[in-house]
């Protein structure tokens, strides 16, 4: 009991032989997709108290594990599902670079974005250049780099490093760490051989090697440890690269990387030695239409995130503006939020939500997607619950 709850409920399950010890009990709300770990708050031999963990809208059966025994209720759960858009910080209406408050700070053209947990993010400015920290905690924006032009960082799986190519020139590589305070440190080069832009860098499950795809179609890899770069191969892909460069994130699940094109429309699966098909959109067809991924097409993908459970979150900007996902499950493309050819920057559910020239997008592990935008100069925020 209840019957029905949000994220964060009390819940109550009643039974019997629960002991009194809660290092040996765990609860799970189990969907038709995966289970979902309970905090217990207490606990006796007949009684377990819980909070309601993220899931899916829609009912969940509770299993409950004692040592090596679990047992699974009858009953279901009705996992009511919150979901909203908000602005974080800046405004479409005013372009600058001034750092303070949430409320006070401004930015100009985001183009990239990651998220180091307790509600803070980095962010990658394009026009005038710098690298911002973004912390809703402290209830501030503050300049931790500036003058360095980068797009989508890669962040460690603990959050507590970030790694960014620079744009152009002789692609400088930093390193933001959390116990610096994000202070960046430079890590290497990778020379002039990559005469295209990087806009994207991703890490594999090791997180030895951070990968990245040139305007020319490089797709090559530098060692985070030893600065030692290695050319994988070039891409043997129709049509062109967008000459700001390319998005590519990791995706644990199929152990590949997966990667955004503007000007072909399309999103691609980019194996680890190279190679290129692609995974959904068409290269003649520049819209938004949902359906399964063999017949969906994008307009303009561009920076994408993957959840815990492994679907993609994809920001489409011009003649779209919208977010955009392809679930795990069943490959299915659908609309989440924003309206299709309206750029502006509207708050509230995702059927009210717009957005202005979204160009990346995080996770947070928590619910939150963060998403910088170009034209609207702000970080906004599409929260799952």
């Amino acid at each position: 009991m209840p019957e029905n709850g949000k994220l964060r409920e009390k819940v109550i399950v009643k039974g019997s032989n629960f002991g009194n010890d809660k290092s040996k009990v765990k609860v799970y709300f189990v969907d038709g997709a995966s289970e979902r770990l309970a905090t217990i708050i207490n606990l006796d031999n007949q009684t377990i108290y819980c909070l309601a963990p993220r899931q899916l809208p829609g009912e969940n059966r509770i299993k409950v594990v004692v040592d090596d025994k679990e047992v699974i209720t009858d009953e279901v759960f009705e996992y009511e599902q919150a979901q909203n858009v908000s602005t974080i910080a800046g405004t479409q209406n005013v372009r600058k670079s001034e750092d303070g408050t949430l409320a006070e700070a401004s930015f100009e053209y985001t183009w990239g974005i990651g998220a180091v947990g307790n509600n803070t993010v980095l962010v990658f400015q394009r026009d005038n250049p710098r690298v911002r920290l973004v912390s809703v905690n402290d209830n501030k924006v503050a300049t931790i780099h500036p003058g360095f032009k980068a797009g989508k960082p890669a962040v460690t799986k603990d959050r507590q490093k970030v790694y960014a190519i620079g744009w152009e020139g002789g692609h400088t590589i930093y390193m933001y760490t959390k116990g610096t305070g994000w202070a960046p440190t430079r890590i290497g080069q990778l020379g002039a051989q990559y005469a295209g832009r990087v806009l994207s860098a991703a890490l594999d499950a090791s997180e030895e090697w951070l990968y990245f795809v040139d305007a020319n179609k490089k797709f090559a890899r530098f060692n985070v440890t030893t600065q030692e770069i290695e050319d994988i191969a070039t891409l043997d892909i129709s049509g062109s690269l967008h000459s700001n460069g390319v998005y590519i994130v990791y995706h644990p699940i199929y152990d590949c990387f997966f990667m955004s094109n503007q000007l072909t429309y399309s999103v691609y699966r980019l194996e680890k030695d190279g190679k290129c098909q692609v995974f959904a959109g068409s290269s003649t067809q520049a819209r938004v239409q949902d359906g399964y991924r063999e017949d969906a097409y994008f307009a303009q993908p561009n920076g994408m995130a993957i959840d815990e459970d492994g679907n993609f979150f994809i920001v489409e900007g011009f003649k779209a503006y919208v977010l955009r996902k392809i679930s795990v499950e069943d490959g299915y493309v659908s609309t989440v939020a924003g309206m299709v050819d309206v750029a502006s920057q509207i708050d509230g559910t995702p059927l009210e939500a717009t957005f202005n020239y979204p160009y990346d997008i995080c996770y947070d592990g928590e619910g939150g997607f963060w998403i910088a935008e170009g034209w609207g100069q702000a970080v906004r925020k599409y929260a799952v619950e």
